[in-house]
């Protein structure tokens, strides 16, 4: 009978399996403090930022997280580069402005430039960039860093974590004594609520708010296993993913230079036929080449190809990113002559259509006047310039880290924009290019849709001399306040409109404050039989956008 049978009863056991090998990591008494810290980050963020808009909430939540992964992954052995300092300090920037301006687009946009830039701080500090950080291959690192790693890490996190709390005597004693605490504390908390009314008023509101309070819990503890194991990654070093481009810089290089400097050529050409082309708006011996009937006008020319232009650019960038990578090098690990020279005038003509391209916008503007669409491009134009112009750099000059003043200017650009607030730069040229008779018309509807950076100059146009425009601009005033009253505004007795008080520091805006008090201040301004008006026209969009 051997050790799994038994004769008598005809009965076979399966043998015992063996645990899965499963990596112990050591974790010491600051990663065991550090979960809980990490989990009321989480926690304050969830509540703070999610659950109640993203206005300063938003910057308080995520100076907080900053603070705390500072604290946790500070290690004075490691030197960190300056351009892992700026990035941080430009996530910090990018999170302020959710407490300055209302720009949900904007803000859309903040919210993933601010995690890259952290994220690249992040790597800095725990000195875990496997690659170069003025490479392209930076980007490997952070993708992996940010979504591979700790996921790949998860399980020997949490299993090294269960084992590291079951052996802490002094943790598991906290659990217990929390728990213990739980029914006193339900006999106790009804005394001391009939014995004081501010300790009363104090668990009304945690008690009004016990469901937002149990679902940012739950949402903290389904997130806290990614960030912990995330953190702990950076903190030992482990394995991201990334070290795939470090290993592998000649795997990808599979095109012989050949292939890639015909395939530059054929395209190459194809650009000198357009711009050869372009040469019937300037020669009358070329004018042939236009359609019949084509009357070229400004307006025409503001209009047409701007996109095409741009979707060229992007894909030119695209191009020649992908033919360095893809391309062998000869012996002394560099491009031949001919797919540099090729890569030049892709990168030319790019600078060509794309200072067209800005031409055709500026004209735009001119013509039709600013609105945050046309203002974005406009910027995200000059942040290509910026892209194409360190290319060409690099395309003669490949030791020179081009990434990090590509990083470190689209962010500045982007964040200086964001503080300068768009919708108020669109507002404000609009109303100063109509009141100067630049441009014919203002769009009052469309300002109104703005957010409420727009307000000022909404008010500005409410006196203007058009009694069409000064109307349609004063529907809207009066309709923000039909709309937001009660929340946001009160009369008072006398029938002064007030402005309600801040409410809950999480949702404070300075420029909701601004403009809510510059409305107060207009409204109280109007001869009373004014102010009553828009209580005929409640919620009548078709009033408030001059329809009638």
């Amino acid at each position: 009978m051997n050790n799994y049978e038994f004769n008598t009863k005809s009965t076979y056991y399966v043998p015992p399996q063996a645990p899965k090998n499963r990596k112990i990591l050591n974790m010491n008494k600051k990663d065991l403090s550090f979960l809980l810290v990490f989990f009321a980050s989480i926690f304050i963020f969830i509540d703070f930022a999610v659950m109640h808009g993203f206005n300063s909430g938003f910057t308080i939540s995520f100076f907080i997280i900053f603070v705390v992964f500072t604290a946790y992954l500070w290690n004075k052995s490691i030197k960190v580069s300056a351009f892992s300092y700026i990035c941080g300090i430009l996530s910090l920037a990018g999170a302020a402005t959710f407490t300055l301006s209302r720009d949900i687009f904007v803000n859309f946009i903040m919210v993933f430039l601010v995690t890259a830039l952290f994220s690249i701080y992040i790597c800095g500090i725990s000195d875990t960039f496997r690659n170069n950080e003025g490479s392209f291959k930076m980007l490997g690192d952070l993708i992996c860093g940010t979504i591979i790693s700790p996921f790949t890490n998860i399980s020997d996190v949490n299993y090294s974590l269960n084992k590291s709390i079951s052996k802490n005597k002094r943790l598991l004693y906290v659990i217990i004594g929390f728990a213990v605490s739980v029914p006193v504390l339900l006999v106790i908390i009804p005394l001391l609520v009939s014995s004081d009314a501010a300790f009363q008023g104090l668990i009304n509101t945690i008690a009004r708010n016990i469901g937002i309070y149990i679902a940012d819990a739950f949402i903290s503890i389904l997130f806290i296993p990614y960030v912990f194991s995330y953190a702990f990654s950076k903190k030992n070093n482990l394995k991201t993913g990334s070290e795939v481009f470090a290993k592998s810089k000649k795997s990808f290089r599979f095109s012989p230079s050949a292939v890639s400097t015909t395939f530059l050529c054929v395209i190459s050409v194809t650009y000198l036929v357009y711009l050869f082309s372009q040469l019937a708006y300037f020669f009358s011996a070329f004018s042939g080449i236009l359609p019949e009937g084509y009357e070229y006008t400004a307006s025409v020319y503001a209009r047409r190809g701007f996109f095409e232009m741009f979707a060229i650019c992007v894909i030119n960038i695209a191009i020649i990113s992908l033919t360095n990578i893809a391309t062998k090098r000869d012996g002394a690990n560099k491009i031949s002559k001919p797919l540099k020279a090729a890569e030049f005038f892709i990168s030319m003509f790019s600078i060509v259509l794309l200072t067209t391209a800005m031409s055709k916008m500026s004209l735009n503007i001119e013509i039709f006047g600013l609105s945050k669409y046309r203002l974005l491009v406009s910027i995200f134009m000059v942040m290509l310039l910026v892209i194409i112009l360190f290319f060409v750099i690099h395309i003669f000059f490949p030791k020179v880290k081009y990434m990090q003043p590509i990083i470190i200017f689209c962010s500045v650009l982007f964040i200086v924009c964001a503080f300068a607030d768009m919708d108020s730069v669109v507002a404000k040229y609009n109303v100063n290019a109509y009141s100067n008779n630049e441009i014919e018309t203002v769009d009052v509807s469309y300002l109104n849709n703005l957010s409420d950076s727009a307000v000022p100059y909404i008010i500005e146009l409410a006196n203007d001399k058009n009694e069409e425009v000064a109307q349609q601009a004063k529907n809207c005033i009066l309709y923000r306040v039909e709309y937001d009253y009660g929340e946001n505004f009160t009369l008072s007795e006398n029938g002064v409109l007030e402005c309600n008080g801040i409410g809950d520091l999480r949702e404070f805006n300075f420029v909701k404050k601004l403009s809510n008090k510059m409305i107060c201040d207009y409204y109280n301004s109007l001869p009373e039989d004014m102010r009553n008006i828009h209580n005929a026209y409640s919620y009548d969009e078709d009033y408030v956008y001059g329809e009638y």
